[in-house]
């Protein structure tokens, strides 16, 4: 079987909406929760709408996976200016940050591609297009110590597995964001 990526435009949006909507799986939030202040987050239709405008104006970036042999997308990496991200817990007080620093702050897989090397191939596209948009740096925020072939222990499911990030270069950040004994350690890939 053969995985690919495609940057995200607004060419891509009946593919983007296929992806959150595959077998009724959407968390409801369409990727729209970090990019609002917290605690003014919305789900369901109102930000489908609103990420549909966003994406239609090609203001949201990131990456899609595909499988040769399936019509829907089979993942989702969202890469975006860290300062554009204000209801992010992870960022937390750093949003005042330049322009040239991205996060890669959603990264999701359908589960019946699960632990086959797609968050990696996600993950690589992600980086590459943050070198295309002129990035220095690049931050993750996955669950300590998690692992790929083994399960999240939080709820923190859409922000990646720590053993790929560290493969593919990303060192920890020795800072710490999180509440109620939940911690999460950013991780930081130079692109210098």
């Amino acid at each position: 079987m053969s995985y690919f990526t495609k940057s995200l435009d607004k060419s891509l949006w009946e593919d983007f909406q296929s992806y959150f909507e595959y077998k009724g799986k959407c968390s409801g939030c369409w990727c729209m929760n970090h990019r609002l202040p917290m605690g003014l987050d919305f789900e369901g239709q109102a930000a489908k709408l609103a990420m549909k405008e966003l994406v239609m104006s090609n203001r949201v970036y990131g990456v899609l996976a595909y499988s040769e042999d399936d019509k829907v997308p089979i993942g989702w990496a969202s890469l975006d200016r860290k300062k554009t991200l204000p209801g992010h817990d992870c960022i937390g007080d750093e949003i005042a940050v330049k322009s040239d620093i991205w996060s890669i702050h959603c990264i999701t897989t359908r589960e019946d591609y699960k632990n086959k090397g797609i968050e990696r191939l996600m993950i690589s596209a992600a980086v590459d297009l943050a070198k295309e948009m002129k990035a220095k740096e690049v931050e993750a925020y996955p669950e300590p110590e998690s692992k790929e072939d083994a399960k999240f222990l939080t709820w923190n499911t859409f922000n990646g597995y720590q053993d790929i990030f560290s493969e593919l270069g990303f060192e920890k950040i020795e800072k710490s964001f999180g509440e109620q004994g939940q911690f999460y350690f950013p991780m930081i890939k130079n692109l210098n």
